[in-house]
């Protein structure tokens, strides 16, 4: 059963689990269990809710890199704020760690909840740099592949930095949001039916003075989408091979616990 809402668990027999074994050798029950208790130490003020800077003590706490923290704990949060209402909390911090204590309960059996939640945080952290490095990469590339005509219909790139702000970094809250946003307005520029481009236009300056040809804003948008979904299909198969990967070791771990467990049997003394 789903915890409820905005409640805030300090069970102290978990409490207890968790100074004594580090919260190691766990059952997928008992890890569930656990990370509620996780949640409630990170709720300093008991508002039943963590917000930024109560989230960066459980980052800190967990050991994780941050390559640029500013942008990795806005990345982590907006992860986990799966509602997007600012806050984040006991159901949404479970459902991000249930793939890893599924995963891990599968190969292993028994867990440690730090490590479940350092390896989901991490993961988290990969995903939304590789979405960043896409976008970012995507946009640059499509530039490149207009560089023929590009001066011939524009006299600068201030209208493509302010779309690129538009289409992608206010595209709304998560990684997931933006994405989504960006390929929507994208295709609605291809097709010369994107209204914030069509009002830029009509009153901003800086598309006043540097777009000679509007066609050419649609397809610009064109070769950027084209470069933005081969970057994420890069994305998509590497993740597939990890996930082949991970699963080729489950199975050998769980052939070799098999394989152990029948050698005792056989090598015990019949009665």
């Amino acid at each position: 059963m789903a915890p409820p809402r905005g409640a805030a668990f300090a069970s102290d027999s978990f409490k207890l689990i968790r100074r004594k074994s580090s919260v190691s050798d766990l059952s997928p029950e008992l890890a569930r269990r656990a990370l509620m208790d996780a949640f409630a130490e990170a709720d300093k003020d008991a508002s039943g809710f963590i917000d930024r800077a109560e989230l960066v003590g459980v980052i800190q706490k967990m050991g994780v890199h941050m390559q640029n923290p500013t942008d990795d704990i806005d990345a982590l949060f907006e992860a986990l704020d799966i509602d997007g209402d600012g806050s984040i909390d006991v159901v949404e911090f479970c459902t991000k760690f249930e793939p890893a204590i599924k995963r891990d309960h599968g190969v292993m059996g028994k867990m440690d909840v730090d490590v479940v939640m350092k390896e989901t945080f991490d993961k988290m952290l990969v995903d939304a740099r590789d979405q960043r490095t896409a976008v970012n990469r995507s946009f640059m590339q499509a530039r490149e592949d207009c560089q023929e005509w590009f001066c011939k219909k524009f006299l600068g790139s201030k209208w493509r930095m302010k779309t690129f702000d538009a289409f992608y970094t206010n595209g709304g809250k998560g990684s997931a949001s933006r994405l989504a946003h960006l390929r929507k307005s994208l295709d609605e520029a291809i097709k010369g039916k994107n209204e914030w481009i069509t009002t830029s236009l009509e009153s901003d300056q800086d598309f006043k003075r540097e777009v000679l040809d509007k066609d050419g804003i649609g397809t610009f948008a064109d070769k950027w989408l084209a470069r933005l979904e081969a970057e994420m299909g890069t994305i998509t198969a590497k993740r597939l091979a990890s996930c082949e990967t991970n699963r080729t070791m489950s199975m050998v771990s769980n052939g070799t616990r098999t394989s152990s467990h029948e050698d005792a049997n056989a090598s015990a003394p019949l009665e």
